[in-house]
Order: C-alpha cells, then structure tokens, then sequence
C-alpha cells in the first residue's frame, strides 16, 4: 500500500468523525458516546428482553469499565434505570426510562431515517465496504500497537 492512500484513509477517517459530530445538538451532559449506549441498550432489550452492562459492553466491543462509567452518567441523567439483576446478583440490569426512549426516538430512530432519506442517491454497497473496510483496520490496530521510541 502507498502512503498516499493511508493519508487518504486516515483524512476520511477525520471526515467520518466530524460526520458524528453533525448530528443534531444534544441536550446538556450527552455525547454522541451516550447516544450509542442509548442505541445498544435499545437493540439489546429488543433481540433478548433485559439488558445486563455486560452485554452493551459485548455489543460495543468497549471495556465494562467504560460502559459502566457512561451507563452511571446516563443513570444520573435519568435516561437509564439500574437495576440488580434477580436471577444474578452480581450483574446489573439497565432500562431506557420514557426519558431514554424519547432520545432514542429522536436521535437514533429519525435521525437515522433521515440520514437515510439524505445518502439515498449513494450505493448501500459503498457504506458496506466503507463500514468493513474501518472495522478491519480497527481490528488489524487494536491488535498491534506501535512502539513510541525513547528520548534519548
């Protein structure tokens, strides 16, 4: 591979985010993070009924500790409800409240629909080699870290 088109991924990488960053204001103490947790929480409860932190964390491929902490932010928010878990009581239960829901109809549910309705002229198979194409890389990264040499 040539450096031109490692440049070229990395710029589109900056791009990506900045897409990220374009959705529509968040209230006060969000972040696109907890908006994803949202999205995870949702999906989670409706494949298999109740959500444990531990499968966010497997859903998002993040650390418990991180989702632990975001779920905790969105608890004091009251966008989520925690509960013990009654058949683990090691493991925590988390629960969109009507709060939680409202942002997951506004900015998972329409937002999505109406980023759809805005790439509708671009190839569905474009976002495909687009999204795998960034899930390797992460992959291939996440495996391998470069060495930061030492000061001298």
């Amino acid at each position: 591979m040539e450096i031109k088109d490692v440049k070229l991924f990395l710029d589109s990488c900056h791009a990506a985010k900045r897409i990220v960053e374009l959705m529509p204001k968040l209230p006060k103490g969000l972040t696109p993070r907890h908006i994803h947790v949202i999205e995870a929480i949702w999906q989670i409860s409706q494949e298999y009924g109740t959500v444990k932190v531990s499968d966010v964390s497997l859903f998002l491929r993040v650390t418990r500790p991180s989702v632990t902490k975001l779920i905790n932010e969105l608890a004091s928010l009251d966008i989520v409800r925690k509960l013990p878990d009654p058949v683990d009581h090691r493991s925590t239960l988390v629960e969109l409240t009507s709060l939680g829901q409202k942002y997951y109809d506004f900015y998972v549910d329409q937002y999505h629909n109406w980023l759809a309705g805005q790439c509708s002229d671009i190839d569905p198979e474009h976002f495909r080699i687009t999204a795998d194409t960034l899930f390797h890389v992460f992959e291939i990264l996440s495996m391998q870290k470069m060495e930061v040499p030492e000061n001298e």
